[in-house]
């Protein structure tokens, strides 16, 4: 009997992106807390351990596909390896066409962080994603001495995330911690959140290196060349990010 390559190859993607399937899509966003416009209090939680950040952080090529959907691609560089979607991006400059400098600001490797969060509305947990701007005020916030550890379960801060919209873009302006620390909750309630924690960890991915190469090739024709420098990335709009976060 012969060996059915074809039905090898759809489980092989299955199992390489199991958000493929509408469901698992659906259940994988219904982790993540969609920003509302306006104002938002949210309790940011401290990891489970010592061993590890109270944050996971990654950088993402948004990369154009043929039917005109994104695909996100974690950097490799992340992971202290070679990435191919870097290697374009840089190449991508040298051109001088405009047509190559539009397709790398749209690659161009963008910070997020991953975070989880107590949504103070709902009373679920879910994870916070953000980029450069938000998180530099979580951080800031956390090196003022009259803050501390936001994130202690028993003498932290919440945190308004303020959100506004500027045409297509948010802003954060005005987000802040609140002045008043409290505790996360009741004993139980502190034990419950900790135990509920999403493992943010796992979603900043090392991504197999021919597979990023290849995605790589389908973009251009523009020859590519390795390089050893990187500059900072900036933030991007939340627009749709999370919708298009498995793809």
């Amino acid at each position: 009997m012969a060996i059915d390559l074809e039905a090898l190859r759809r489980k092989h993607e299955q199992l390489n992106n199991p958000g493929g399937n509408t469901n698992n899509n659906a259940d994988f966003l219904q982790k993540f807390y969609q920003i509302p416009e306006g104002s938002n209090a949210v309790r940011i939680l401290p990891w489970k351990d010592d061993e590890k950040e109270f944050y996971a952080e990654t950088k993402i090529h948004r990369v154009p596909g043929p039917d005109g959907n994104v695909k996100n691609i974690h950097c490799r560089k992340v992971h202290g390896e070679n990435c191919p979607m870097c290697d374009l991006y840089y190449a991508l400059w040298k051109t001088g066409r405009k047509e190559d400098e539009d397709l790398a600001r749209q690659i161009k490797p963008r910070a997020r962080y991953y975070m989880n969060i107590l949504d103070r509305e709902s009373g679920d947990i879910k994870i916070l994603s953000v980029g450069v701007i938000l998180f530099k005020k979580i951080i800031g916030a956390m090196l003022d001495e009259d803050f501390g550890d936001i994130t202690d379960v028993e003498s932290g801060h919440d945190f308004k995330i303020v959100k506004e919209m500027e045409g297509q873009w948010p802003k954060y302006d005005q987000s802040q911690p609140r002045p008043k620390s409290s505790p996360l909750g009741s004993k139980a309630e502190i034990a419950s959140s900790m135990d509920s924690l999403h493992e943010i960890h796992d979603l900043v991915k090392l991504e197999d290196y021919e597979e990023v190469k290849k995605a790589a090739a389908t973009l251009t024709n523009v020859a590519v060349q390795g390089t050893s420098s990187q500059q900072e990335a900036t933030d991007v709009s939340d627009n749709d990010y999370l919708s298009k976060l498995q793809s």
